[in-house]
């Protein structure tokens, strides 16, 4: 393939291309493969888990080695993401990089109520190596992630943390059949899960105390 004039992601037309970022969104239910931001057809382009600039002829074109992420083509870069991450990495780098395709990868970071993010554990080299380069602790991506764990927190109408220990659970168990199902999950859907389990270990713990005491 390597000297074949007709063959190369270059040449794969824009109705193809179209095909291919609808069947990346649906796979991805709807957030971006980095950072857990929503993305439509039209609001993501192809993104390269093995960078053009590294990977084979046959890697390029390769629909194992794609994913949709922010933002759409010719769009402004954004600080975080795919355009941080850029050329990176090449083939002896790819031991540092937590892939979004690796299983149980979002297990290896962890999310304060606050949206900031680090590895779930401090000796995981390749997670901080990870979040450094995409910019995953960039304070806009921060900013995002805290307001969706506000809102999801709160009891309509109430102040922020609010959300009951019943409710809590209930949208724990509706994230869970999300995850399960097709269809699109909730922006930042893996920081909400973990936002609200702590949150329901903050209540539980309350309880027993205010038990405890009577």
């Amino acid at each position: 393939y390597r000297n074949d004039p007709n063959f190369g992601y270059g040449l794969i037309d824009a109705t193809l291309r179209a095909k291919i970022r609808h069947a990346l969104v649906a796979e991805q239910k709807g957030l971006c493969a980095y950072t857990g931001c929503r993305i439509r057809e039209t609001t993501c382009h192809i993104e390269h888990l093995m960078p053009q600039a590294h990977c084979t002829i046959v890697e390029e074109v390769s629909y194992r080695n794609m994913l949709a992420c922010v933002p759409a083509p010719n769009k402004p870069a954004l600080p975080y993401g795919a355009n941080k991450k850029r050329h990176w990495p090449d083939a002896t780098q790819k031991a540092q990089f937590v892939s979004p395709l690796h299983s149980g990868c979002g297990a290896r970071f962890a999310f304060d109520l606050r949206g900031g993010i680090a590895p779930r554990k401090p000796a995981d080299k390749a997670a901080a190596e990870t979040i450094r380069r995409l910019g995953l602790d960039h304070s806009l991506l921060i900013q995002l992630r805290k307001a969706a764990i506000d809102k999801t927190l709160a009891k309509p109408g109430k102040g922020p943390a609010s959300l009951d220990l019943e409710n809590a659970r209930k949208r724990v168990s509706s994230l869970n059949t999300a995850e399960r199902n097709s269809g699109m999950l909730e922006v930042f859907s893996f920081v909400l899960q973990q936002a609200l389990e702590r949150h329901i270990v903050r209540l539980q713990a309350i309880r027993a105390s205010v038990r405890a005491h009577t």
